[in-house]
């Protein structure tokens, strides 16, 4: 009896303290609401324990090579955009900027004053192309004959030094090459300013040094070893060539007499023939010895001492000499061969 009494206020203080009906019905949306959100197909969370691998160093790893593929990309249409820039065009600096990169690469003065004629031509192609353009602004025409006058120069400076202590072949490439120059040159001369007169000055002076170079190349002295703007001054004295060398050689006269007291080939008249054979010959001279020699009586008397040196020619080669083999089956030795 008193179990079921407990029961029963039990069951009465639960009615009493619970949630009402409309409490239970909210709590159970509630519940249905929370199940909705979650998401049962994605994969499970990462146990707690284990460290979580971030993707950002990765995300911006890729973020560079991207942005350097770009920029490379870019570097390369402009430097493909530029060749044809003209000065005073916004791609005119990475034109000259490639000429300084491609002239860094060649590696001795041969190249180099090559490289040097090469952009001094191409400044007199922009020169066409901004006359062919027209309305020029004057500056432009300036800073490509200066730049031509720098290259033309520099080239003519380092060719004439090489090609004079060499075979002389770059002298007349640097002629031609001003001579086609200045004929350009004057062609545009109508277009371009007063400037121009002093590029075609330096154009003769190159060719008349290079005339005047290739005129001595056969002379003992070609230079005077100073250079100028345009390169080495050539010398001024007389051609001289270079003198033949002289060779000597001893001679030993050998007589040969032939019977009958004439010439070979007469039988008449005449003494022996002399005729002067180039033979090589060695002087050995014998040391000093002391020998007694005995004058007077048969007793022992003063001792002379021989002093005088002998002197032994023996004509060359000398005879071979065979030396026995060091082991069986070697071959011998051969000296004096």
């Amino acid at each position: 009896m008193e179990h079921e009494r407990v029961a029963d206020l039990l069951r009465r203080s639960a009615d009493a303290v619970g949630p009402t009906p409309r409490e239970r019905e909210r709590m159970r949306l509630r519940v249905l609401a929370e199940f909705k959100a979650m998401d049962f197909e994605s994969p499970p969370a990462p146990v707690r324990d284990l460290p979580v691998r971030s993707t950002a160093p990765g995300r911006l790893m890729v973020a560079m090579a991207a942005a350097l593929c770009l920029i490379l990309a870019l570097g390369a249409m402009s430097l493909l955009l530029s060749r044809d820039a003209l000065p005073g065009d916004p791609l005119y600096a990475i034109k000259r900027t490639a000429e300084s990169a491609s002239f860094g690469l060649a590696f001795d003065d041969a190249a180099k004053a090559r490289k040097h004629l090469e952009f001094a031509t191409a400044r007199i192609d922009e020169m066409e192309g901004m006359a062919a353009r027209g309305n020029t602004p004057i500056g432009s025409y300036l800073t490509a004959l200066t730049d031509f006058d720098t290259d033309a120069a520099a080239g003519s400076r380092l060719l004439t030094v090489l090609s004079t202590n060499g075979d002389g072949s770059g002298l007349t490439y640097l002629r031609d090459w001003a001579k086609q120059q200045s004929q350009r040159l004057k062609t545009l001369r109508p277009s371009l300013p007063e400037r121009a007169d002093t590029s075609a000055d330096l154009l003769n002076a190159i060719t008349e040094r290079a005339d005047a170079l290739i005129a001595r190349l056969n002379c003992y002295t070609i230079t005077t070893g100073a250079t100028d703007d345009v390169g080495a001054l050539p010398a001024t004295g007389a051609c001289a060539t270079r003198p033949p060398v002289q060779q000597s050689y001893g001679t030993t006269p050998t007589t040969t007499s032939h019977p009958g007291g004439g010439a070979p080939g007469n039988g008449v008249g005449g003494g022996s023939t002399t005729t002067a054979t180039t033979t090589p010959t060695v002087t050995f001279t014998t040391p000093t010895v002391a020998s007694p020699v005995t004058t007077g009586s048969k007793g022992p008397g003063p001792t002379t001492t021989s002093s005088k040196p002998t002197d032994i020619s023996v004509p060359l080669p000398l005879p071979g000499i065979t030396l026995p083999p060091l082991l069986p089956g070697l071959p011998g030795i051969v000296l004096g061969h």
